[in-house]
């Protein structure tokens, strides 16, 4: 009897150590932390993350990779007329994602120039190579810079780029540590059952994906605190029933 109490108990025991485990799964610079229990759809769930850059901003991206594009982007210029910037329509991005287009065609100047993502938030300009653009991966903003005044041409501002199914970024914002490390929690979006990527990414070009299971029985509000009194509750009745003595 006492054999099979101690065998209950390892196994007991063991499932519930399992499910306080947390999966990691390293992308890109970072690494991200996630629950490995599955979670219900519109809880609360923790996510950390290590290995970003420091005092940097970072968007989280729930679900697959999407394709996105944007045209005739709304454009604001500054003073000088030597910079311009806008927002494409879906963010976070993957870094090294974003192409913008500049065609001035309509406005009589006839150029057309590329600033293509380098992976660390600047764009690299098509008519010398040197790095004349910025893009803000968690907000989608972007900015570009010309060597002239080009105040009353009208431009056409087109965008390319790779997002998520879903922007999980909490709504008060996330920025790390100096050591590059931040601690939040995310909403899980309303989706069906399975496995779901989640990715973090920090305004430099780190990055990090983990996967996140999804179950739509799991009761709304059951946290993984309230999963670990259960299986205690489990483990001290099912001791208590093994080491019963039989009736006779």
């Amino acid at each position: 009897m006492r054999l099979r109490t101690k065998t209950y108990l390892i196994a007991v025991t063991a499932f519930s150590l399992f499910s306080l485990s947390l999966a990691s799964i390293a992308g890109g610079a970072g690494s991200l932390t996630l629950p490995s229990t599955p979670q219900a759809p519109g809880g609360s769930v923790p996510v950390s993350g290590t290995g970003f850059n420091s005092t940097k901003a970072v968007g989280i991206g729930f679900g697959a990779e999407a394709a996105g594009s944007n045209t005739n982007m709304l454009y604001n210029g500054t003073a000088d007329g030597l910079t311009w910037s806008g927002r494409i329509s879906k963010y976070p991005i993957k870094p090294g994602s974003f192409i913008l287009t500049s065609d001035t065609t309509a406005g009589g100047a006839g150029i057309v120039s590329t600033y293509t993502d380098r992976g660390d938030g600047t764009t690299t300009w098509s008519y010398d190579g040197s790095t004349m653009g910025t893009i803000n991966y968690v907000t989608g903003q972007w900015s570009r810079t010309t060597t002239v005044d080009v105040t009353g041409i009208a431009a056409n501002y087109t965008a390319t780029y790779i997002s998520y199914q879903y922007n999980a970024t909490p709504a008060a914002g996330v920025t790390t540590t100096a050591s590059g490390t931040f601690a939040t929690s995310i909403t899980v979006p309303t989706v069906t059952n399975g496995i779901y990527n989640v990715t973090a990414i920090d305004t430099g070009g780190n990055r990090a994906v983990a996967t996140l299971t999804v179950d739509v029985t799991i009761p709304e509000g059951l946290t993984v605190g309230v999963a670990v009194l259960l299986s205690s509750f489990a483990v001290v009745a099912g001791s208590r029933y093994f080491r019963k003595p039989p009736r006779i």
